[in-house]
């Protein structure tokens, strides 16, 4: 018969076993991580963790990683149409604008400002919308959109402006000031608090 005391150890042992192969599990069904910078078109959402894009289904399932490049890939914006995505990545040095294709890809690269260049979305006739500090003689954000088509650029006349979001007709875009900052403390009301403002195409001012 076997000892109490191996008793125990079998036990103790079968019981570890158990827990690691229910952490493993976990681990490859996608319920830990890190996940940022979200990004939803219908159903898809797209999202950085690990430093990669991945994509998952709204409705839930195992996310598809999209990249495994050293550097990281950030703020991903899914095209209108869906079948593409823009991010920021410092591949080459500076972070820069890019886009690929939303089922993977060799991504191709749109900026080249030496400045960050952040991607916040597109506008709804499929021009990509980033914030800029390459065209401020001070350090500062514009915004500014590059129609993939034609490669033109436009700069959106607004000083201190990030983060875009365009309404329907694409008229009117929504966005925060100041621009990116890393001063941002809990509950803090005073003149650099972050609000939201809006800019109409025609208007004076925002």
């Amino acid at each position: 018969m076997f000892k109490k005391s191996t008793i125990q150890f079998l036990r103790t042992a079968t019981l570890l076993i158990i827990c690691f192969l229910n952490y493993s599990a976990a681990q490859s069904q996608g319920f830990e991580g890190y996940y940022r910078y979200p990004d939803l078109h219908e159903n898809t959402v797209v999202f950085t963790a690990e430093g990669d894009l991945w994509k998952v289904p709204l409705s839930g399932g195992l996310a598809q990683r999209l990249t495994t490049h050293a550097e990281e890939e950030i703020y991903p914006a899914i095209s209108p149409d869906g079948k593409t995505i823009a991010f920021s990545a410092s591949y080459e040095g500076p972070t820069e604008i890019y886009t690929m294709p939303i089922e993977g890809g060799v991504p191709t690269r749109w900026t080249y400002e030496s400045d960050p260049s952040i991607s916040n979305t597109w506008t709804p006739d499929g021009k990509i919308a980033y914030a800029s500090r390459g065209y401020s003689k001070v350090p500062d954000f514009q915004m500014v959109t590059i129609d993939p088509a034609s490669k033109k650029k436009s700069r959106i006349p607004l000083f201190q402006a990030s983060e875009a979001s365009f309404d329907g007709s694409g008229n009117t875009v929504y966005f925060v000031r100041p621009a990116y900052h890393r001063n941002v403390t809990k509950r803090y009301q005073g003149g650099t608090a972050r609000q939201i403002w809006k800019f109409s195409e025609g208007a004076g001012e925002a």
